[in-house]
């Protein structure tokens, strides 16, 4: 006895906490808003039904009308809801079959279908009574004498066929907020939208193998890509983006930033497939947004993992999508520059390897202004790194700049290597003014190297900078020159030497 009584209680219990978390499911501020809506509806739909019956004296009812005014009302409103039902169903089936299966469960939480039926039921059931008792009733007219007082209000039978007409009228009128809604609801953005909204970090932590809090979102990007949609594919990588920002933190940052990369990467190699160069923008985009705002969060893994996937993606493009490959080097200087700025000097010293990487598959494709992307972007993450006096990565910087130099003279990509060349140089004048001499020593060591190769486009560097340079920089570029001229000439005499041994 006591087993089953337990074996109750914890029944009870189940059906309790399922019911609370259906509820909770639910947006109960829309369902509020609607409600709100569909009873002043209501409201006033009576109100302006009372004041027309009683100005045209419409209350005083032949029965036999009655009657057939009810019979006839009963009919079309099921009539209508069963259409409209129907409609409604075949669009969530349309929906559902463009976009993903999982869109059904919008529409199973969404509150206008449900009110709709529900007042319909309403309506249609008070009619059924209605009529049975004006079929029972005696007489030519419908009875005045008042059958149910409230207060000094007197409440005649009339009045109740009046309630049905009026309540009839209201399912009518109600079918406009309900299609209006319905219609909203069936555009891309706001399922999107709605979707996102079920994206939160209890059910990153807690999704089991075969589900993907992201897979709703993701299937309609993917349908989308497959359609050339471009604006749809825009503005789900876009929300996405924006939910996995806002309920990331340190908590659940691993698991959440690898499972959104991931997922990105898989869309970015659709796209790269389907040679889609807006779309594989986008989504370089959207990984960039993701580097820096975490970076600003204070979340280095997922800072990480962004730089991670830029580069994989930035390698991963095809020759003819030359811009999406430039915008990947774009987008890796500025997650480093943010790293950076956050003291992440690991996530920077990342994005300064692959962006080497980079230029190595750049070069070897012919596409100069992508290495001269990826030099630009090396530059900043190098000025960025003077003034965090991150010495190790300003050295390590320097080292690729002169590499991506080399590589762009071996290309023959002058312009390039003049970008090379120019970061360099303001590497090292921001580092001769923080002090900074080791580093210094080594972009000047760097670019001296370059100007062994090729010193006509070096030195044109040089001069672009120092006819433009302005007062607050001049000693630090005559420091940083110093040292370069320095470095140069122990080149040449090392060259010079090896010449004569060589004789």
């Amino acid at each position: 006895m006591q087993n089953r009584k337990e074996d109750f209680i914890e029944f009870v219990k189940t059906i309790k906490n399922k019911v609370h978390d259906w509820w909770l499911s639910y947006n109960r501020k829309l369902w509020t808003t609607r409600i709100f809506v569909y009873g002043f509806l209501l409201l006033l739909v009576i109100f302006v039904g009372a004041i027309l019956f009683a100005n045209f004296n419409l209350f005083h009812t032949d029965v036999n009308s009655a009657r057939y005014m009810l019979s006839a009302l009963v009919q079309s409103q099921a009539a209508i809801v069963a259409i409209v039902i129907t409609l409604t169903l075949i669009a969530v089936q349309l929906t559902a079959s463009a976009y993903s299966p999982r869109v059904v469960d919008i529409f199973k939480k969404d509150p206008d279908m449900w009110i709709l039926l529900s007042c319909y039921g309403v309506s249609i059931f008070y009619g059924f009574i209605v009529l049975k008792l004006v079929e029972g009733a005696e007489g030519e007219f419908v009875s005045q004498s008042a059958i149910w007082s409230l207060g000094s209000v007197s409440i005649s039978f009339e009045f109740f066929v009046s309630l049905a007409y009026w309540l009839g009228a209201f399912t009518f009128v109600a079918l406009f907020p309900y299609m209006w809604n319905i219609i909203s609801l069936l555009q891309p953005e706001n399922i999107i939208n709605l979707l996102a909204k079920e994206i939160t970090k209890d059910k990153f932590l807690k999704e089991i193998r075969d589900e993907n809090p992201l897979q709703p979102i993701m299937d309609i990007i993917h349908s989308s890509i497959m359609k050339y949609d471009l604006e749809t594919t825009r503005i789900g990588l876009t929300e996405v983006t924006k939910r996995v920002i806002e309920i990331i933190d340190p908590d659940g940052e691993k698991r959440i930033s690898e499972r959104f990369c991931v997922n990105l990467w898989r869309v970015g190699k659709l796209a790269m497939e389907r040679e889609d160069e807006d779309i594989t923008v986008e989504i370089i985009a959207n990984l960039e947004n993701f580097g820096k705002t975490t970076a600003e969060k204070g979340l280095e893994f997922a800072s990480s993992q962004a730089t991670e996937y830029l580069g994989t993606v930035g390698i991963a493009v095809k020759e003819g999508l030359e811009f999406a490959k430039s915008q990947a080097a774009s987008s890796l200087g500025k997650v480093g520059v943010s790293a950076v700025e956050k003291g992440f000097e690991d996530v920077a010293r990342q994005a300064a390897s692959i962006l080497e990487s980079v230029v190595k598959v750049a070069a070897e494709k012919g596409l100069e202004n992508v290495t001269s992307q990826a030099a630009r972007s090396l530059g900043d993450i190098g000025i960025a790194a003077t003034g965090k006096k991150f010495e190790n990565l300003i050295h390590q910087v320097a080292v690729y700049l002169r590499e991506v130099g080399r590589t762009a003279l071996g290309k023959g990509f002058e312009d390039a290597t003049w970008q090379a060349g120019r970061s360099l140089k303001h590497i090292g004048i921001a580092a001769a003014e923080k002090g900074l001499e080791s580093a210094a020593e080594q972009a000047a060591k760097s670019l001296a190297e370059l100007t062994i190769l090729s010193e006509e486009i070096v030195k044109t560097a040089i001069h672009d900078y120092e006819s433009r340079i302005e007062e607050k920089y001049h000693n630090s570029f005559q420091k940083f020159m110093r040292i370069y001229e320095q470095e140069l000439e122990k080149l040449r005499a090392e060259s010079q030497n090896k010449k004569t041994e060589s004789r």
